[in-house]
């Protein structure tokens, strides 16, 4: 009787899902994305911001030059604060400088549509895909782990991976099989505390593109990205009237974001311009709460959680979806080193049980880092208390203080996870090299700096 080939389940085809799967076609793992919704393509309002941490997994994989084409780069971006005072950061351009790769934005869904089409075999991806268990009984003939779908689709691998986001079925899935003290655990880490809401405006001609606007204020912060081709990219993050725990934590509708953005009208971006302007243009937007957490657990047995389903933060740094595609190549890199390269073709459960733990030994530190800069960020840019208040007004414009943060903040963007089976792309900047290792401190403060 032959054995079947390594086979992992992955379930959500998200930027997450789809990136570990170009990565698992890299190193000839077999795989299957199942997904709940009808299409991997949907129009969400929202944008997505790739930095050097991103673009170089994305370069490693062949894709970066058809995402460089779809994206707009920033160049500097203006602050204004309610006194008046204005200041202009060149962060954008330093990081481009330092790394190679510039800040740069473009649609999710034009993302999700480039990681979708170069694919080679598309009938691995799998829509309409609703997940409602996993069994780690099953022992099915394709492997010793069995996901069932609400259409009574029967899956068998050797591990799960849930890329499904921050409502993750897998999540809940891998909790109760840790158990309700873990669950528990896990459930508490999960708060919200600021809301955003996003959209995408096109045909506005005035503003230039990379020249990024930011306007804070006290309990919000209004973010408006001019791109190429008169698109603009905008973001209101607010903070919400008390701390929402799991569970509770509220959804939007259509009609509130359209009373924020209505109080936003007035709101000046240039001497001619104001955000009404904009808001105008739009052809799509969104209202979601930011949740906020670091699971303490990502893993049970033969399920795996990586991304959004794992940790959660808010956009002010930026990190959201290229920390989860370090996720997608960090396990990646674990599978070939712990498996492939050890001729392991169907591991057992111990394996893939201290294969898992080391993932997240390697990942956490680095996500709670990230996680620790967002935390900061989000609250520097709605001037949430006086300290955060001195820090944005007073600190975050000095030239010392400015010198001082690039380097932890270039540290944390030089610490970043590659696929480590794939060579580096050519031309690099020197960061990558000169950065390394400098960006393990605790000093938060210094990383929300990049995203100013």
């Amino acid at each position: 009787m032959s054995v079947e080939p390594f086979k992992i389940i992955i379930v959500g085809g998200s930027i997450t899902g789809l990136t570990l799967a170009h990565s698992l076609h890299r190193i000839g793992v077999d795989f299957i994305v199942l997904e709940k919704r009808s299409e991997i393509v949907l129009q969400e309002g929202a944008s997505i911001g790739i930095l050097p941490n991103g673009a170089r997994i994305l370069d490693q994989l062949g894709l970066y030059t058809l995402i460089k084409q779809a994206t707009g780069s920033l160049g500097a971006s203006d602050l204004y604060f309610p006194d008046g005072f204005r200041f202009r950061s060149l962060y954008p351009t330093r990081v481009f400088e330092t790394f190679g790769y510039p800040i740069s934005f473009m649609e999710r869904r034009r993302l999700l549509g480039i990681l979708y089409a170069a694919l080679p075999d598309k009938t691995k991806i799998k829509t309409g895909q609703h997940v409602i268990s996993v069994e780690t009984e099953a022992r099915g003939e394709k492997g010793p782990i069995r996901v069932r779908t609400m259409d009574g689709d029967v899956y068998d691998g050797d591990l799960v991976v849930g890329a499904d986001g921050v409502h993750s079925r897998i999540r809940d899935e891998m909790w109760r099989l840790l158990g309700p003290e873990m669950a528990a655990r896990g459930r508490e880490a999960i708060s919200a505390e600021y809301s955003c809401c996003f959209g995408i405006s096109d045909g506005v001609a005035e503003l230039e593109a990379g020249e990024q606007m930011m306007r804070l204020d006290d309990g919000r912060a209004l973010l408006v990205i001019p791109s190429r081709d008169q698109v603009v990219y905008w973001l209101c993050t607010q903070k919400l009237d008390r701390r929402y725990a799991y569970g509770e934590i509220p959804r939007f509708t259509a009609q509130q974001a359209e009373a924020l953005c209505s109080q936003l009208a007035d709101t000046a971006l240039t001497e001619t311009l104001c955000f009404g302007h904009v808001w105008e243009r739009r052809k799509s937007y969104n209202m979601v709460a930011m949740e906020e957490y670091l699971l303490p657990k990502w893993s049970s047995g033969r399920i795996v959680c990586i991304g959004d389903s794992a940790h959660k933060m808010t956009v002010n740094f930026g990190q959201g979806a290229n920390s989860a595609m370090e996720d997608a190549a960090a396990l990646t890199n674990h599978i070939y080193t712990s498996l492939l390269q050890q001729g392991v073709t169907k591991p057992t459960d111990e394996q893939m049980t201290k294969l898992l733990h080391r993932l997240q030994e390697r990942q956490m530190p680095r996500i709670s880092r990230i996680a620790g800069a967002s935390w900061a960020a989000a609250r520097v840019h709605a001037r949430d208390g006086f300290v955060f208040k001195l820090v944005g007004r007073y600190l975050m414009p000095s030239r010392v203080w400015g010198g001082l943060v690039d380097a932890r903040a270039f540290g944390l963007m030089a610490d970043a996870t590659a696929l480590d089976m794939l060579s580096l792309p050519l031309g690099l900047g020197p960061g990558w090299n000169k950065y390394a290792d400098k960006g393990k401190g605790k000093g938060t403060f210094s990383y929300m700096y990049a995203y100013m």
